[in-house]
């Protein structure tokens, strides 16, 4: 989306404490720079579909003036410890700086309420482009490329990457999957005993869950079982792969004991 006012870049609080960065402030980036501000969360399906495009962004773009900032703000509580977070950036290949914003400071200066949320400013601070969740890839990477040609009109720059998947294209047709669910409702850790089963309906082209634990976990599609996952500490771990959008029950099959936090479900086409 564009802004319908000018928005002025909040720096970011002075404590912050920063991944890939020993810290980052907007304001000695501003003139030759345009910072993409990306909030994320390692739980979140949401954020970790849209990271290829921040990475390809952010490989496309950095020698050209794109500085892309990521935030961590956290949706569990493993995502409060720094090194849950610092794990995870390491894990999922993120090169660029990672504000650890376990408090909520920089989400609540920017009045944040998604994962992912993206806000893009230009060279003088002036929020240009803004989006909730997934989508609008090619939208957000035309206005990567008139702000990048504000800071040099003579830049050559790449078309704009082609979607990764089929719910990603401009225009495409796409069924909302169900709800994320939370297995407690103050999003606090469900404990799951050896040998328990957690069951769930869902309608979507795939599913995942956020756990913790280090066993071994059997995955149940409909009475028949697709794949053994293997827990290795908190974080969102892919159930099923993408499919076409239906309804299923899913089974969970624990070994050991574990914590269970929540389900997420893919979008499909229509």
């Amino acid at each position: 989306m564009r802004p319908t006012a000018e928005i002025s870049a909040p720096d970011f609080p002075p404590e912050t404490p920063w991944i890939n960065a020993p810290f980052v402030r907007l304001g000695t980036l501003l003139g030759g720079h345009a910072p993409l501000v990306w909030f994320w969360d390692l739980g979140s399906l949401n954020s970790l579909r849209a990271l290829p495009y921040l990475l390809e962004w952010h490989r496309r773009y950095e020698g050209s003036g794109l500085k892309v900032i990521g935030v961590h703000s956290p949706q569990f509580d493993f995502g409060h410890d720094a090194g849950n977070v610092e794990a995870a950036t390491a894990r999922l290949g993120i090169p660029f700086p990672v504000a650890v914003d376990s408090e909520y400071e920089i989400w609540k200066l920017y009045g944040n309420e998604v994962w992912p949320a993206l806000y893009l400013w230009d060279r003088r601070g002036v929020l240009r482009h803004y989006h909730f969740g997934e989508g609008l890839y090619v939208d957000t990477e035309e206005a990567i490329g008139e702000v990048l040609r504000e800071i040099d009109e003579e830049v050559t720059l790449p078309a704009p990457m082609a979607p990764l998947r089929p719910t990603d294209a401009p225009g495409a047709l796409v069924k909302p999957p169900t709800p994320h669910t939370y297995i407690n409702s103050d999003r606090s850790p469900r404990p799951v005993a050896p040998g328990e089963t957690l069951r769930i309906r869902y309608a979507a082209a795939g599913a995942a869950a956020v756990l913790d634990g280090h066993g071994p976990v059997d995955v149940w599609l409909d009475d028949e079982r697709i794949r053994t996952i293997q827990l290795a500490g908190p974080r969102l771990y892919e159930l099923t792969g993408d499919g076409a959008h239906a309804e299923h029950e899913l089974a969970l099959v624990f070994e050991d004991a574990a914590q269970a936090y929540a389900f997420s479900f893919v979008p499909g086409l229509a």
